[in-house]
């Protein structure tokens, strides 16, 4: 059974840093930023978020399943890829609490953007 969430209520949107990875142990990615993407009501209930991994690595993103997101929006330094094909749950205390997000949200037109790359990398093309 979900357990009631914490203090910490993300919302849809915005790019927190994980500090923690239960999924990969000893990842040297960390922290990496994430947008949160699962709905604000949820986020206020559950003790996890839905979350997509940012990257500014990619040599050759793939356009159907790496959005591109430029410096400023969500409160990023420099220009970056959303990884819609490694969607993953992360428990919230994954986040940096101590920082909070990184700005405001993610515009609405890139959001857009990373919905439609989640559904294409799971094969529901919009």
């Amino acid at each position: 059974m979900q357990q009631p969430a914490g203090p910490v209520s993300p919302r849809r949107g915005e790019v927190w840093l994980i500090v923690t990875n239960p999924i990969t142990p000893g990842d040297p990615h960390l922290p990496r930023p994430v947008v949160i993407v699962s709905s604000n009501a949820r986020n206020r209930t559950w003790d996890s978020v839905i979350v997509v991994p940012l990257s500014t690595g990619l040599e050759l993103p793939n356009q159907a399943f790496h959005k591109p997101i430029p410096a400023g929006q969500g409160g990023l330094d420099r220009d970056t890829h959303a990884r819609c094909d490694l969607v993953s749950n992360l428990e919230k205390n994954c986040l940096d609490q101590s920082r909070g997000p990184l700005g405001t949200e993610i515009s609405d037109k890139f959001m857009w953007d990373i919905v439609r790359g989640i559904r294409t990398s799971i094969g529901d093309p919009p």
